[in-house]
């Protein structure tokens, strides 16, 4: 019986992916377009030109590995890590590129009509309500859930322009305590565990404003990048500013207040379509920071000077997945792998890896899924993931998609 059931699992695992690429197939032939091979040079009709994700994704692992190992190499060699460094940042950003062309490159082979454009592929909601989870894994420390509302309109300006404005507010939905950890400050034994002394409770906002101005380099003129046909790129403007708001209770009455404004005003960035179906987008800039606080049971903020906050950098490749057939059912479904590195080093999520601690960002796995009734204007996307970090943890939101403003 236990052989029996391997073979059956082993089969089944066989047949993942087979059934992953099968739901590409369309059952009428007629509603099935021409095939785009996901290694050789391929011509979808009335799309775009001829791509070859094959030659691209191969000049985007060879590129993200020359920065990954360079960042390797100057963050082994420096003694420090000043804030205009960019050995993290290039370790990250080019790792994330580097993994998303290998998965990007498996997800291709398995497809049984290659790299056909996916028609409603998941994208950035008009409007996101985001969820995470809280709990904490110090002993005696409290997080709460936290919300988020996001409104991300965008504007179709021409065939090559676009802006999309960002504004997002997310807060937490109680307080967060925080303990003391010195030993001196530990209380009686507890069923077998060590309790230590609450040292401050907080309750925290966030605010994040911007806008994404994207400017889509012509694919077919004369360039570098039309002769091998290894995919369209676009330019990205990403500013923006953050404002962190924390309200400290500490064992007194009085309250004290700590903001952080982080100010974004030249953070420029690249998307390259790699294929049909895929993309890896990563921005870089320097970043200045404002600390501000109260005095405890004061309403002035002492603003302090502006400083150098160092480079902000994030990487993210994206594969659309194609998960109805397209024509056959009342509702389509399309789904989004996302893989990204967020180098902000604000927020104290960090990803820490054995004696490296507090330079690397957070990593984000995510999943899309997004539901429209045929011909629909609007439809519905929700999405799950996880930030792998130490602080960081599971998220889920839930977006409303309308129509882009002069599409």
């Amino acid at each position: 019986m236990p052989r029996r059931l391997s073979v059956v699992l082993a089969c089944l695992f066989l047949l993942i992916p087979a059934g992953a690429g099968a739901s590409d197939f369309a059952p009428d032939p007629e509603l099935r377009p021409p095939d785009c091979p996901s290694i050789g040079r391929c011509c979808v009709r009335d799309t775009d030109p001829c791509v070859h994700p094959g030659l691209a994704r191969a000049l985007l692992a060879g590129t993200t590995a020359a920065f990954t190992l360079g960042g390797f190499m100057g963050f082994e060699a420096g003694d420090s890590l000043g804030p205009m460094h960019p050995w993290a940042q290039m370790m990250g950003v080019g790792g994330i590129g580097l993994l998303g062309a290998g998965i990007g490159t498996i997800r291709g082979l398995v497809s049984p009509r290659g790299e056909v454009r996916v028609v409603d592929r998941p994208g950035r909601p008009l409007f996101r309500l985001t969820i995470t989870p809280g709990g904490s894994s110090v002993l005696g420390e409290s997080s709460p859930y936290g919300l988020g509302v996001s409104l991300d309109p965008n504007f179709v300006l021409t065939d090559v322009f676009s802006i999309q404005p960002h504004f997002k507010v997310s807060f937490g939905l109680g307080r967060a305590t925080d303990v003391d950890p010195r030993p001196q400050a530990a209380g009686e034994p507890a069923d077998d565990t060590t309790t230590f002394t609450t040292a401050s409770t907080r309750d925290s906002v966030k605010v994040s404003v911007g806008a994404e101005l994207s400017w889509k380099l012509p694919y077919t003129s004369p360039g570098l990048l039309k002769p091998a046909y290894a995919g369209l790129v676009e330019f990205k403007y990403k500013p923006g500013v953050d404002v962190r708001l924390r309200t400290l209770h500490a064992d007194t009455p009085a309250e004290q207040t700590v903001e952080l404004t982080s100010l974004n005003p030249m953070l420029f960035g690249v998307r390259w379509h790699v294929s049909p179906r895929q993309r890896f987008t990563f921005f870089v800039g320097p970043r200045w920071n404002w600390i501000s606080f109260t005095d405890p049971g004061s309403s002035e903020l002492r603003r302090g000077p502006p400083q150098n906050g160092g480079l902000y950098a994030e990487g993210w490749y994206q594969v659309d997945v194609p998960l109805t057939p397209e024509g056959r059912k009342k509702t389509s479904v399309s789904g989004r792998l996302n893989l990204g590195y967020v180098h902000d080093k604000l927020s104290g999520v960090t990803f820490d890896t054995g004696a490296v601690i507090g330079f690397f960002g957070p990593i984000n796995v995510s999943w899309d899924f997004r539901f429209r009734r045929r011909g629909a204007p609007v439809a519905i996307q929700i999405s799950a993931g996880v930030w792998l970090s130490a602080g960081g943890g599971p998220y889920i939101e839930l977006g409303f998609v309308a129509p882009e403003v002069g599409s």
